[in-house]
C-alpha cells in the first residue's frame, strides 16, 4: 500500500470559499483565489475541518484523542506543536502551469481580464436575500455570492514534522472520511465534499483511505467501497 502524500478534496456541490480574489469579481461575497485567479482552499481552513472530523472520530475511539492533538495541535493552536503539515488545496499543477504561461508577459489591463476569466471558469454567481439575526429576510437586501462549481478536485500537499505512526494514519484517514462539508453555508447544502488521501496514483484514493482508517483497529478490511473520486487532474 502506497504512502499518501496529499489530501484530495472533491466538491460534490457548489462551495463558498470566501476570501479576496486577485482582481475582485463584483460579487458581495467573493471567492479566494491565488495570484493567477485560480480558486483554492487555504490550508488553515482545510486543517480546521479535518480537525473537526478527527474530533468526531476520536469521540467514538477515545484512544485516539491524544493522537488528534499530536496531528492538529491543541484547539486554537497554530504553533509548532502540530505533527501534520498541509499545503493549500489547489487545482492540478498542470493547470496552474498552463495559466501561468498564459499570463506571463501580459500587461494590464489584459492581465486582469484574463485572471477574471480564469476565476469565472471555475465559479458562478448566486443571489440571495440577506437575513437578519432572527433568520428573517431583510427587505431590499439582495446579495450576490461567488461560488465554486461542483465537480472540481483540489489537492493539498501532505507532509509531517516527524515520522507518523500507524495511529496517526488511522486517525487522519477517519478525519478525511468524516469531513463532508467545507466552506460557508454547509447546513444549506453548500460545500459538500468527499475528502480522501492519495498516494502514487496506483491505488484508488477511496480504497486507500478506507484501508488506512481500518488499519490496526481489528476492523474487517473488506469495507464496501464507494465510487472513486476523480483525481486532481480530472
Amino acid at each position: 500500500m502506497s504512502r499518501p502524500d496529499r489530501v484530495l478534496v472533491y466538491l460534490a456541490s457548489p462551495a463558498l470559499f470566501v476570501g479576496a480574489s486577485a482582481d475582485g469579481t463584483d460579487a458581495d461575497t467573493d471567492v479566494v483565489t491565488d495570484e493567477h485567479g485560480l480558486p483554492y482552499l487555504p490550508r488553515h481552513r482545510l486543517a480546521a475541518r479535518l480537525r473537526g472530523g478527527a474530533f468526531g472520530a476520536s469521540t467514538v475511539a477515545p484512544d485516539l484523542a491524544g493522537v488528534r492533538d499530536e496531528l492538529f495541535g491543541r484547539r486554537g493552536s497554530h504553533g509548532a506543536d502540530r505533527t501534520l503539515r498541509l499545503g493549500h488545496a489547489r487545482v492540478d499543477e498542470s493547470v496552474r502551469d498552463a495559466v501561468a504561461r498564459a499570463l506571463n508577459g501580459r500587461g494590464e489591463p489584459l492581465r486582469s481580464v484574463l485572471r477574471r476569466s480564469v476565476t469565472e471558469a471555475y465559479t458562478t454567481l448566486e443571489s440571495g436575500i440577506e437575513m437578519d439575526a432572527d433568520g428573517a429576510p431583510r427587505p431590499g437586501r439582495l446579495r450576490t455570492h461567488r461560488v465554486l462549481l461542483p465537480g472540481l478536485t483540489l489537492s493539498a500537499a501532505l507532509t509531517w514534522a516527524s515520522e507518523p505512526e500507524e495511529e496517526h494514519w488511522r486517525l487522519l484517514a477517519r478525519a478525511c472520511l468524516a469531513t463532508t462539508t467545507i466552506g460557508l453555508r454547509g447546513t444549506r447544502g453548500r460545500g459538500r465534499v468527499d475528502v480522501r488521501l492519495a498516494g502514487d496514483g496506483r491505488t484508488d484514493p477511496n480504497t486507500l483511505t478506507l484501508r488506512l482508517a481500518a488499519m490496526g483497529s481489528g476492523e474487517r478490511q473488506g469495507v464496501p467501497e464507494r465510487t472513486p473520486i476523480p483525481s486532481a487532474s480530472s
